[in-house]
């Protein structure tokens, strides 16, 4: 009831204010306001009022906006042009793209490879037989752990030589060769396989062949340079270690190498037993595609039993029959 009584009110208010815009004396009131002049200013000059003075000052306020409309082809008037906004900026095709990207590349200073800085420091301190010490293979899930010691000759350079993970396959491969038939290179490698690595743990199986490696030299060195951050117990007393030194110090660099490509060729071997794997693509690393061959075809007995997934499988360090 109350709803009805409020729609009655506000009809009645409409059709009163109707009643009083049709009255003759308030119509000539509205007109004259309408059509009432503009005031003057005090200097006598006219001052725009209400909407009119917005648009003059919304004008003033963009008039030094200048829009760009593109002008038709004059030669062969095509009405399409006169539609067509052109961009001035210039294509670049793939090939060009790549280009420039090479040219940049080549302009920028290559890093510096390793030095025998931290040698001389040692041949300074008197410590004549310096080597280096590197390893490869601690992170895969198959196949061993392989460390290398190498002196490598004060007045001999070999200048491909690098840290092995900046060198191409190629590259390494080359240095290698150039290393093992070079009889004043003292070198020495150790191999310490997957079922030693289960037993004693990765970390001590690579400190473990990283102190064979250097026993094994012909000549007893005077101080090892080690790679990484931690010296194996039996070098403690006439060793340092360098973290990223394979990257700093020649000799390491050359360990490098000589562990890498004995591990990566025993790698390629275990392939040639085991193909399914595709150990000499990704040399035992958790790669997807391996990943996906231990999931459908199992571990091989190349894999190392206390690296997932292999430990939570059967015959895993760390499987419990479910």
């Amino acid at each position: 009831m109350a709803c009805v009584g409020s729609r009655i009110t506000v009809l009645a208010s409409r059709l009163a204010f109707r009643g009083a815009c049709s009255s003759p004396s308030l119509t000539r009131a509205l007109t004259s306001s309408i059509a009432m002049p503009p005031k003057a200013s005090a200097a006598g000059k006219t001052t725009q009022q209400g909407l009119g003075a917005f648009l003059q000052k919304g004008i003033k306020m963009v008039e030094h906006i200048k829009v760009d409309v593109p002008k038709a082809s004059a030669e062969n008037g095509d009405k399409s042009a006169a539609g067509t906004r052109t961009s001035g900026r210039k294509r670049t095709t793939k090939a060009e793209a790549d280009a420039k990207a090479a040219a940049k590349a080549a302009k920028k200073p290559k890093k510096a490879g390793p030095s025998r800085d931290a040698e001389r420091r040692c041949w300074s301190a008197g410590k004549k037989i310096v080597c280096g010490v590197d390893e490869a293979g601690r992170g895969p899930l198959a196949g061993p752990v392989v460390a290398a010691a190498c002196v490598f000759p004060e007045d001999l350079v070999i200048d491909a030589i690098n840290d092995s993970k900046q060198m191409t396959e190629e590259e390494r491969e080359e240095v290698y060769e150039e290393l093992m038939a070079n009889d004043q290179v003292i070198k020495s490698v150790c191999v310490i396989d997957h079922e030693r690595i289960d037993e004693i743990n990765i970390l001590e199986a690579t400190m473990e062949a990283m102190a064979k490696s250097v026993e094994g030299l012909s000549t007893r060195a005077d101080w090892v340079l080690i790679d990484g951050n931690r010296v194996p117990p039996p070098l403690l007393d006439r060793a340092e270690a360098i973290v990223k030194g394979d990257a700093k110090s020649v000799c390491i660099a050359a360990a490098s190498v000589l562990a890498k490509v004995t591990r990566d060729r025993m790698m390629t071997t275990i392939h040639d037993e085991f193909p399914a794997y595709g150990f000499d693509q990704h040399k035992g690393y958790g790669v997807k595609a391996h990943m996906d061959a231990i999931h459908k075809h199992g571990p091989c007995p190349y894999h190392r039993k206390t690296f997932a997934p292999m430990k939570y499988m059967p015959g895993g360090s760390a499987y419990d029959g479910a």
